[in-house]
């Protein structure tokens, strides 16, 4: 039997392999935080901005890029604007709240520390399931939730509407993260189904 993937949901997954200069490590873990639900976040919410970030920036524009134009093929000239950027510190015994990014198209996740044999992330089915069957065999297609272990330097790309948390953080290390939201920019829909809008770059 071919069982074909229909209306999948893509999940990009990628490592910076070049890493952040020591300098740079030591400007974003020295961010001041504030209070968030089970974890802090930092007080700037618009990191990437910051002329230090400028390579991981350019990265991570250019891992989004090619996010979007593989899954989405835009016929017009479009593309992901970051907007906002903002670190994450979950400390063991931490978590981080089961949420999505409301004005945002995709985001993302730089992992600044991560412990790839004890860190993951969640992300939950969007749609309600009128029948479900107990199984012995969880999968994609049959679960409700499913979880990818990542570790420092990888990158996670996904729909902003996808839900997703960080369960209660195990071990003795701070898992801190560099997460981003984007929004397209340029020509989106199509005139002839009055579905155009042009949005400035």
């Amino acid at each position: 039997m071919i069982i074909e993937n229909l209306f999948p949901i893509p999940i990009g997954m990628l490592k910076y392999e070049d890493g952040i200069t020591a300098a740079q490590e030591s400007f974003l873990l020295k961010q001041d935080q504030r209070p968030n639900e089970g974890n802090t976040s930092s007080v700037d919410k618009y990191i990437l901005n910051n002329v230090k970030m400028k390579n991981l920036k350019a990265f991570l524009e250019k891992s989004i890029d090619e996010y979007f134009h593989t899954t989405l093929r835009p016929r017009n000239e479009a593309k992901l604007r970051i907007t906002q950027s903002w670190l994450n510190w979950t400390k063991p015994g931490q978590h981080h709240h089961k949420h999505a990014h409301p004005n945002s198209f995709i985001s993302g996740c730089y992992y600044v520390n991560a412990n790839k044999e004890t860190d993951k992330i969640y992300f939950y089915r969007s749609e309600h399931r009128h029948i479900k069957f107990p199984t012995n065999d969880w999968n994609p297609y049959n679960s409700d939730s499913w979880w990818y272990p990542v570790g420092s330097g990888d990158i996670i790309l996904f729909p902003s509407d996808l839900s997703h948390m960080v369960e209660t953080v195990g071990g003795e290390d701070t898992r801190v993260s560099l997460a981003f939201n984007t929004f397209p920019v340029g020509y989106i829909g199509d005139e002839d189904e009055l579905t155009a809008l042009h949005l400035e770059k």
